[in-house]
């Protein structure tokens, strides 16, 4: 989700425009590895290919995205036991590039809320100066919008539409 949301689609402001840019990215997200131009294309493309799953109209699309992504990331199931952890799964390729580790790791993460709670978990914000991606952790499925402050915003502007129909 923080991915796909590096580039602001209604005002086209993209975070991830440099190398620079995605070593912040990954620094902030607790990843590390050495990432060159190679690296900033492919997760550009990543980004854009995410953002299909979360615009995806039926589990099949977003299935048929995350497999492809998944694929070309070579994405090996593996278990771990590191740092005092208790055991647990890893997706990501050993001794691959960044790219492809982060591939792996956005696409399952995904896949499993795909499997588990259903394509209506990921959505678009329904505002139109937003559409930012979100998973939608609520009871009752029915977020439309990516946080409070969109929400807000929709509802005074309804609101304040309605007034000015009235008067």
């Amino acid at each position: 989700m923080d991915l796909v949301n590096t580039f602001d689609l209604p005002y086209q402001v993209d975070t991830l425009t440099t190398v620079s840019g995605l070593e912040s990215f990954l620094s902030e997200h607790d990843l590390d590895g050495e990432v060159d131009a190679a690296d900033l294309t492919r997760v550009r493309d990543l980004r854009a290919d995410l953002r299909g799953v979360f615009e995806a109209k039926t589990d099949g699309e977003a299935a048929q995205v995350l497999n492809r992504i998944l694929l070309e990331a070579g994405a090996t199931p593996w278990i771990s036991a590191h740092d005092d952890s208790p055991v647990h799964m890893h997706f990501e390729p050993v001794e691959s590039s960044v790219s492809d580790q982060l591939a792996a790791t956005t696409a399952m993460a995904l896949a499993v809320v795909l499997c588990d709670f259903g394509l209506d978990r990921l959505g678009v914000c329904a505002s139109d100066s937003c559409r930012y991606a979100f998973v939608d952790v609520s009871k009752n499925r029915r977020k439309q919008y990516c946080g409070d402050k969109c929400a807000t915003r929709e509802n005074v502007a309804a609101y304040r539409a309605r007034r000015r129909a009235t008067e």
